[in-house]
């Protein structure tokens, strides 16, 4: 890999600097449900799921440099999963949600195994097609998934009912994801990812199979953002069509790119800006959607590396003219 690319991916964990980071804002979550309303906790805990699925995706878009169209369908094959095994065939909640990933992944692994064979424009469009391939049959089959009508009486246990219970339990799931995320991306098998995204000519020169190694990347996104899904259908005790549909995978998207991709904190931070400036908008305007979109427009352009990608590089400024 050029040293140019390692430098622009931020490892977690490599710097004094992120470990407090880190700390510091694992003390304030656990701290937050005695500060937040039920209502804004309720959303915090949307957030955690939505930081999850963005994250995911950040494995093959920030990581592997796949520009995927699609996420939003594998985040809706583990809800759908996890409903689908809940409230059609009566398992309980710890086994269907565990069914998730692992359908999702199955899922991934045939859906990526057609779309690795293709590069840039392409690869995406085929994300995009299979994504929409998986809404329609959710949307028609009316006898698993309830079609058009979803899954509305999910039986999840009552202990989630309760907004704080349910928000650490997102907090802990989603902690454990991120934290086998990072430990991924991390590994030699995540530096041999970012090797590819930069120059897979050259990595596949060396001998590296690089179509196995994008396979493999598909499939573990797909595994985390059926985890994302699942989470999402244990919060709410339902599962929509509209989890699978593009709008949703475009809202993922946005996400990674405004926090940055380069950036493990970047999909976290993107939720964060999306959630509040979506929240704070709505309530003042019936015509949010049109300045969302303007402000979004405005900081990509202004942070071309994200938000954290952009305040990274200013750090590292400050330190190079301070040395």
């Amino acid at each position: 890999m050029t040293t140019v690319g390692m430098n622009r991916i931020s490892l977690l964990g490599t710097s004094p600097r992120n470990a407090v980071m880190l700390t510091g804002a694992m003390i304030v979550m656990v701290a937050l449900p005695y500060f937040l309303g039920q209502s804004w906790l309720s959303i915090t805990t949307e957030m955690l799921i939505l930081a999850l699925a963005a994250s995911a995706l950040n494995i093959m878009l920030g990581y592997t440099g796949m520009v995927s169209f699609g996420p939003a369908g594998l985040y809706a094959v583990g809800a759908y999963t996890t409903g689908v095994l809940m409230e059609k065939l009566g398992w309980g909640m710890l086994p269907a949600t565990l069914a998730a990933p692992v359908m999702a992944g199955l899922v991934g692994a045939l859906v990526g195994w057609f779309c690795v064979r293709r590069s840039a424009v392409y690869f995406a469009l085929l994300t995009l097609a299979f994504s929409q391939v998986i809404w329609t049959v959710i949307f028609q089959w009316y006898s698993v998934t309830g079609g058009d009508d979803g899954l509305v009486s999910v039986p999840v246990p009552d202990f989630f009912f309760e907004v704080t219970n349910c928000y650490y339990f997102m907090l802990a799931v989603v902690s454990v994801c991120l934290f086998a995320i990072w430990k991924i991306v991390n590994s030699p098998f995540g530096m041999t990812l970012q090797a590819i995204r930069e120059n897979s000519n050259r990595v596949e020169f060396i001998g590296v199979n690089v179509k196995l190694y994008q396979l493999a990347s598909f499939v573990i996104s797909s595994m985390f953002l059926g985890i994302a899904g699942s989470m999402y259908c244990v919060f709410s005790g339902s599962a929509f069509p509209d989890y699978a549909y593009w709008v949703k995978s475009a809202d993922m998207l946005v996400i990674c790119l405004l926090g940055g991709i380069y950036n493990f904190f970047g999909p976290l931070v993107g939720t964060v800006v999306y959630t509040v400036l979506t929240k704070i908008i709505s309530e003042y305007t019936m015509h949010w959607h049109l300045i969302l979109g303007g402000i979004i427009v405005l900081i990509i352009l202004a942070m071309r590396k994200g938000v954290v990608g952009t305040l990274s590089a200013y750090w590292a400024g400050r330190k190079s003219e301070a040395a």
